[in-house]
């Protein structure tokens, strides 16, 4: 039995007139009327009784025509579903986020995918860059927002925007009376930074920019996450900074002040591995330049 010819056998079965359905089949009455008998033979049973004024379905061809409509319409369902894997739009996809960016871009990213992709399950996940460089190379994640340099040959990466930083400081503090701030100005001040070993190369940048500033800063504690080091500023401990896209945390007793010079930035990239196949990936790859674009 051909898969065709269970189509013709449905086509005959709901309209029960060979003329009507071989008119629907794009076909011949006759060669509609021998594939149907073709079919009768390979199962050696009769599937319907006709005359030259009507046509019914024995009792064997109401059985088949039952199971054929449900092997039909799972075929049909079986072919959207791959149609809509191979455009993307079933599957799951997980993205690393950075702090920075859960607050930024995360909520539109997030939004703008669901909207247009909601049979997608889209999976935030929160890291720094060397976590979610590793987390892309062993397919813990599949697209990451990252910060350069990053140095892993599988991976290709396409630029965002450039992020940068503000102090944070107490709102008592005699500073917070000025409208903007020189790295100079932080000389004396206790400072709260991230920690060395989760960002080497942000840290060596920090320290290099204020000794050619004409000092040496006097970091008195580290913390990775933005909360935490603004709780410490609330508290007293010292002055911090955040990426300007996290003003927006409301801290109690805390401002934010930009730099009047050009102080530490960083550039932020999508990544992803090189021979990535998933249509899911590529839609949300497509999705962030759209956003970026509109920024």
């Amino acid at each position: 039995m051909e898969f065709r010819q269970l189509k013709y056998f449905v086509t005959v079965a709901e309209e029960l007139h060979f003329g009507r359905a071989a008119a629907l089949l794009h076909l011949s009455q006759p060669a509609l009327s021998k594939q149907i008998q073709s079919l009768e033979e390979s199962l050696e049973v009769q599937l319907f009784e006709r005359t030259k004024h009507w046509v019914r379905l024995t009792i064997a061809g109401q059985q088949l025509f039952e199971s054929a409509q449900r092997i039909l319409q799972d075929v049909e369902v079986g072919i959207q579903t791959t149609k809509q894997v191979a455009e993307g739009r079933i599957g799951q996809v997980r993205v690393g986020f950075t702090e920075a960016t859960l607050f930024s871009l995360a909520p539109q990213v997030t939004k703008q995918y669901r909207d247009h992709y909601p049979q997608v399950q889209l999976i935030l996940v929160s890291g720094g860059t060397e976590a979610h460089v590793e987390a892309l190379r062993t397919h813990r994640i599949d697209v990451g927002l990252v910060y350069l340099p990053i140095r892993e040959p599988s991976l290709a990466v396409e630029p965002l925007f450039e992020e940068v930083y503000v102090v944070a400081l107490p709102a008592s503090h005699r500073l917070a009376r000025q409208k903007q701030l020189t790295l100079q100005s932080l000389a004396e001040e206790p400072l709260i930074f991230y920690p060395r070993s989760l960002a080497p190369v942000l840290y060596a940048n920090f320290v290099q920019q204020c000794e050619q500033a004409g000092f040496t800063p006097n970091i008195v504690q580290e913390a990775e996450l933005a909360q935490t080091r603004l709780g410490l500023v609330a508290a007293g401990v010292g002055l911090s900074f955040v990426l300007s896209d996290m003003q927006n945390l409301s801290a109690k007793g805390v401002v934010y002040r930009p730099f009047s010079e050009n102080f530490l930035t960083l550039k932020l990239v999508l990544a992803w591995r090189q021979n990535e196949s998933s249509p899911v990936v590529h839609e949300l790859l497509k999705v962030f330049r759209q956003i970026n674009t509109a920024r």
